[in-house]
Order: C-alpha cells, then sequence, then structure tokens
C-alpha cells in the first residue's frame, strides 16, 4: 500500500525546489520556512494530542507516541505547516479571507484524498466533524508567520518605549498574541498538569508514565 510518509517527501522536495527559486537569501529562507517547518512539528503534536485522545481519529500503524510516530507522523505534520505556509503566500497572497479560499480546498483535497489510497489515519468522528476541523487547523498553521511578524515588531516597540508604562502595555499585549498562535499548546499543557496530580494521588511514577506514552500501542 501506498503510504503517506513517500507522498510527504514528494511534496517537500517540490516545496524545496520552489523555494530555492524564491527571492532572498538562504538565511532569510532558512530562518522563514524553518519556521514554519517546525510550526508544523509542534502544532501537530499538540493536535493529536488532542484529537487521538479524544478519539475523534488514530493511526493504525504508527501509534500515537510511537516510534515511529516520532519518526514519520512528526515531520509530516512539519510538510504540512510547511505547505500550508507557502500556498498562503503565494496563492493566497497573504490575505486571509482568499488564503482561506484557495488553501484549505486544495489541502483537504490532497490530504484527505491520498488517506482514502493510503489509510494512513483512521477517522472515528462523523465527516461533518472532520470538515469543520481543517477550518481552524489552516487559520492556525497560517496565521502563525504573521503574528510571529508582528511580534517582532512589539519587540522593536518595546526597545524604542521610554514609557514604563508603554513597555508594560506592549509586554501584555505581546503576551497575548503568543497565546492567540498556539492556542491549543495550553491545553496540551492543562492535560499534562492534570495527568501529574493524577499520577501523584495514584502513587504511580513518572518514570512508569514517560515509559506508557512512549511504548508501542496499538490504535
Amino acid at each position: 500500500m501506498l503510504s503517506a510518509r513517500w507522498l510527504a517527501l514528494g511534496v517537500f522536495l517540490i516545496l524545496l525546489i520552489l523555494i530555492t527559486h524564491d527571492k532572498g537569501s538562504w538565511k532569510q529562507k532558512l530562518n522563514s520556512y524553518g519556521m514554519t517547518f517546525l510550526e508544523g512539528m509542534v502544532g501537530g503534536l499538540i493536535i493529536d494530542s488532542i484529537g487521538v485522545n479524544s478519539g475523534y481519529y488514530y493511526f493504525p500503524r504508527q501509534p500515537l507516541y510511537s516510534l515511529n510516530y516520532w519518526i514519520i507522523v512528526i515531520p509530516c505534520w512539519g510538510v504540512f505547516g510547511l505547505f500550508l505556509n507557502y500556498l498562503w503566500q503565494r496563492l493566497g497572497k497573504e490575505k486571509v479571507f482568499r488564503g482561506a479560499m484557495v488553501t484549505l480546498p486544495i489541502l483537504f483535497g490532497f490530504y484527505e484524498g491520498s488517506n482514502l489510497i493510503t489509510g494512513s489515519w483512521i477517522y472515528t468522528a462523523p465527516f461533518y466533524v472532520v470538515v469543520l476541523g481543517w477550518i481552524p487547523l489552516g487559520y492556525v498553521f497560517a496565521g502563525c508567520r504573521h503574528r510571529r511578524d508582528v511580534v517582532f515588531k512589539i519587540d522593536a516597540w518595546i526597545q524604542q518605549a521610554e514609557n514604563w508604562h508603554v513597555k508594560v502595555g506592549l509586554q501584555v499585549v505581546r503576551a497575548l498574541l503568543i497565546v492567540v498562535m498556539f492556542p491549543l499548546l495550553f491545553v496540551s499543557i492543562g492535560k499534562v498538569v492534570r495527568d501529574l496530580f493524577t499520577l501523584r494521588r495514584a502513587n504511580v511514577s513518572l518514570k512508569s508514565y514517560a515509559r506508557e506514552y512512549l511504548m508501542m500501542r496499538s490504535g
């Protein structure tokens, strides 16, 4: 059976070729596209931690937190983040509505269509939930680049500000923007904290908890 890893590798190589023809230095490209790749991996891990543990879908051949999951699924999420941001910039022209109308149908058709062939992940949720889930998914990933640019501007304003009230206000705005950048991160952190409190009450060691999460598990 065709595997999603080979499709992801093909998409990555095509994007790499396209990126080499972009204007700008390699340092600028590495900084920009490298961050979108890392954001894709981090965001994917958070989404899977919530989606799979909530029972919306699962990976039949790369169980969550297994070795194959880290080697295959997480890099594929990085390619997804890179792919989405590239389409957002090139076809969406950095416009929110246009970017959504262009990128979401393309990505949805490609990934969900290819998944019908590869069976890389299996949904246990109704189809309308899957469709609705793609809307915040696209905006979270595509918006990271814009919010990061705004954060950099705020950093410059903080350095230039002389009034400490202004500095404090800008720091608050900066913190809020970072929260918006990764809205699911705090949900994931909250889950880990609750797990740790549960482990403490049950007298379960942290080592046992980590071993249970990292071991191979079936879907």
